[in-house]
């Protein structure tokens, strides 16, 4: 009896330190000190997945709750002292979960756990990765593991005025950036931009100005007031156009405004021009802090994409006055962990993300990862992702069916080569030689699925601005109004994702 109360004790003490370290720190070891130096045995991470209830919503679990039934479960099964076997490294709230660390000196832990009736599933953390590797300029577009790369990079000072990828004008996000409010589908619109008014203070600012100019330093032979009149009508008609190769005055059309998109990415470079002023909030977990900074490009590559400000230089993204939640989760090699991935989307549900963009993905089906998915679809979160960049099948999460899988294209609207297939594909994107935001401030071309997870997030968040804001009623708009590219459906899925006609209700051209 004194043995079997010693246990329990050493039990509860252990999972109680483990839960204690794991909410004060994020993602503590604790315990791990015997298996860190000399023997060189590390202990193995894996997820225990707990029969606790979660409520109604499955929004949210009692850490508490599930701590409570993984001591009970291994004091049930244990035949040995386990404090110093396993650690408790994070419980879930997303889902009724707990991850643990075992060390390879005791397998018959894990089998018994597997046995226990209160344990739903016994699964190892596995690998996530981007679909391509952004790597050094003029990188190959098939890398030694079979991802795609980036194209080239281009220095700031070669985007001097404001411009759009080509991506983004192709699936129409300027003619909804420039729609007038009364035109928009689906409900009131507030006017970023004055529009039409806008224009017409312009103008006629324009004309004394142009008259000043005229007698101060411009030295016109018969006729001044020409060079006055063209001065006003060209200030007004470039307030009226907010032409995308000049400075982008405002526009009167819907931008994002209200919507909150959580990247789960590489980060996002803070300090860009483009995406500083839209970056509202964000955690990493990779370094345990809460400033997300892009080490890798690829996160920053997909935010500007997304939500590129107009902000008179650089580029305009598909929603740009979107706000951003950028969640580091993926190291500076785009290598990251399931175990990160839900605690990213643990994290983007608790933070009020409206949409979450996940260009990323993993071959593995595994248990946790769909119930987290599961979790945050019921929590009222529109899920997008990646289908990955192989020519195979699709990844995870993109392949579940609360998740939107995107495919890419490239300009002819034929599929991208490496575009990912199977018929989990729902919306396609342009995916290939796309102009975006780089790290230091820089700018990029880049090729991947990744990139055309970031358009369909866009235009979603465009359709949520107008009002429409229950995730599933998105997303069957997208489908309704997809342009339908005569591919296979295995490739294009609905088809190529199309703002103009999912925000304006407007025939395709």
């Amino acid at each position: 009896m004194n043995s079997k109360r010693g246990l329990r004790v050493a039990v509860g003490l252990t999972l109680t330190l483990g839960l204690g370290l794991a909410i004060a720190l994020g993602s503590g070891e604790p315990g791990l000190a015997a298996y860190e130096g000399g023997n060189n045995r590390q202990p193995l991470r894996w997820i225990v997945g707990l029969a606790v209830d979660a409520g109604p919503s499955a929004q949210r679990v009692a850490a508490a709750d599930v701590l409570e039934a993984l001591r009970a479960a291994l004091e049930a099964q244990a035949n040995e002292p386990v404090d110093e076997h396993i650690a408790v490294e994070h419980v879930f709230t997303l889902i009724p979960a707990a991850v643990v660390r075992v060390s390879p000196d005791s397998p018959g832990l894990l089998e018994a756990l597997q046995n226990d009736p209160s344990v739903q599933y016994v699964v190892p953390d596995g690998p996530v990765f981007t679909p391509e590797r952004l790597g050094p300029v003029d990188t190959n577009l098939n890398g030694p593991d079979g991802r795609t790369g980036t194209g080239r990079l281009v220095a700031p000072q070669a985007i001097p005025v404001e411009r759009y990828s080509w991506g983004v004008e192709r699936i129409g996000a300027p003619a909804v950036h420039r729609a007038s409010p009364a035109g928009i589908t689906g409900g009131a619109v507030g006017a970023k931009g004055a529009g039409a008014p806008f224009a017409l203070v312009v103008g006629l600012l324009g004309l004394p100005l142009g008259g000043l100019i005229a007698r101060a330093r411009v030295q016109w032979p018969r006729r001044p007031w020409a060079l006055v009149l063209t001065l006003g009508l060209g200030a007004g008609l470039l307030g009226l156009l907010g032409c995308s190769m000049a400075v982008v005055l405002p526009h009167p059309g819907v931008l994002g405004e209200g919507v909150t998109v959580a990247l789960l990415d590489t980060g996002v470079d803070l300090k860009h021009p483009d995406l500083r002023r839209n970056v509202v909030g964000g955690v990493d977990l990779v370094n345990d802090d809460d400033e997300p900074q892009d080490d890798n490009g690829h996160g920053t590559g997909v935010a500007g994409l997304l939500a590129a400000a107009e902000n008179g230089l650089g580029l305009v993204g598909t929603a740009p006055a979107v706000k951003i939640l950028a969640v580091k989760m993926l190291r500076y090699d785009e290598q990251g962990s399931i175990v990160d991935l839900i605690r990213g989307l643990e994290w983007a549900v608790g933070h009020g993300a409206q949409i979450v963009s996940m260009s990323l993905g993993t071959e593995e089906d595994n248990a946790a990862l769909r119930r987290a998915i599961r979790a945050a679809y019921r929590a009222g979160v529109l899920l997008i992702a990646a289908a990955g960049n192989k020519g195979t099948r699709v990844l995870y999460p993109a392949a579940y069916p609360e998740v939107i899988a995107v495919a890419a294209t490239d300009r002819r609207d034929r599929r991208a080569w490496f575009s990912n297939t199977g018929p989990e594909v729902e919306l396609a994107a342009p995916g290939v030689e796309l102009l975006t935001t780089g790290p230091a401030g820089g700018y990029q071309t880049v090729n991947g699925t990744s990139f055309a997870v970031p358009q369909v997030a866009g235009v979603a968040a465009l359709v949520m601005s107008t009002g429409l804001r229950d995730p599933e009623a998105v997303r069957q708009r997208l489908r309704r109004t997809a342009d339908d590219l005569g591919l296979p459906l295995t490739a294009q899925g609905y088809g190529l994702v199309d703002a103009r006609r999912a925000v304006l209700g407007a025939e395709r051209p």
